[in-house]
């Protein structure tokens, strides 16, 4: 099967490369940028296409633009008879289904949008950190078996996702990343008020992080949690609440996490019913 990259950025060049790397012939690339576009082909040993150019030469089309671009790539390949009969639209996007690609669905294309469960900061970052991630996959059931495959060869694991199904699964996805840089940049913020030296911060607490990330994959999210709340520790809840009183911001972001980690300690057991309500009403 001949695979071609409509999009050259982050997600389609690893991909592509890693493809390569797998076995799959890669057709050709094409980008907006042609800067993009080249500095790819020259890495993969392929010839730089327009969008309809490479649709007649690829049996698996890739569009891996921004997510506000795939729409219309999708709609100008169907509208130039350039997609046919059986041939195979992805999309990586996490936000979107492969709705975005029914334009190609409509002249006989099977559609799906397989996402790999990382962050990629860059092109390398995102060849060393795709293999052996989760993918979801979503669309025509027709397609399953290729999205299953591309990901076996890429050592990773995968799950099938309805589509009424992919903005809660997004929403989880940016919370377990995005919303972390953004409980990060609380616990700075402490810390920089507390008087830790700025050199110091945040790069005292990375192991703490990356311990209770690890203790989560061994004892699983109720079984990794410790702390005051777990311990039931009114008190010491009490003088962080007392401590916080003059950043109303990260005050609200402490009671609000405080209430889930109340949950999460009594499916634990490490609190009772009454101590949990005397958390709550200290937390609301």
């Amino acid at each position: 099967m001949k695979l071609g990259f409509i999009g050259a950025g982050k997600v389609g060049s690893a991909m592509a490369i890693l493809l390569k790397q797998a076995g799959y012939e890669i057709a050709g690339v094409a980008s907006r940028s042609q800067t993009s576009a080249q500095k790819l082909a020259l890495r993969l040993g392929v010839s730089v296409f327009t969008p309809k150019e490479l649709s007649y030469k690829s049996d698996v089309l890739f569009i891996t633009t921004s997510d506000d671009a795939i729409a219309s790539v999708a709609a100008d390949l169907a509208r130039q008879k350039a997609i046919r009969l059986g041939q195979i639209m992805v999309h990586m996007s996490g936000a979107h289904t492969s709705s975005l690609l029914s334009p190609c669905a409509e002249v006989g294309a099977v559609i799906l949008s397989v996402h790999p469960i990382q962050s990629f900061a860059s092109i390398d970052q995102a060849i060393a950190l795709i293999p052996g991630s989760y993918f979801s996959i979503e669309g025509d059931e027709g397609g399953y078996d290729f999205a299953q495959e591309i990901v076996k060869k890429l050592k990773g694991k995968h799950f099938i996702l309805k589509s009424n199904s992919k903005v809660l699964y997004h929403a989880a996805a940016s919370i377990a990343s995005n919303y972390l840089v953004g409980l990060l940049s609380v616990t700075q913020e402490l810390l920089d008020t507390a008087g830790v030296p700025n050199d110091v911060g945040l790069q005292a607490f990375l192991p703490l992080i990356e311990g209770t990330l690890e203790n989560v994959r061994k004892l699983g999210i109720t079984g990794a949690l410790t702390g005051p709340i777990s311990r039931g520790d009114i008190s010491t809840v009490s003088k962080h609440l007392e401590a916080m009183k003059d950043l109303p911001q990260i005050l609200d972001v402490y009671k609000t996490l405080g209430l889930v980690t109340v949950e999460v300690a009594l499916k634990k057991g490490t609190i009772n019913e009454e101590q949990a309500d005397m958390l709550r009403a200290l937390l609301k």
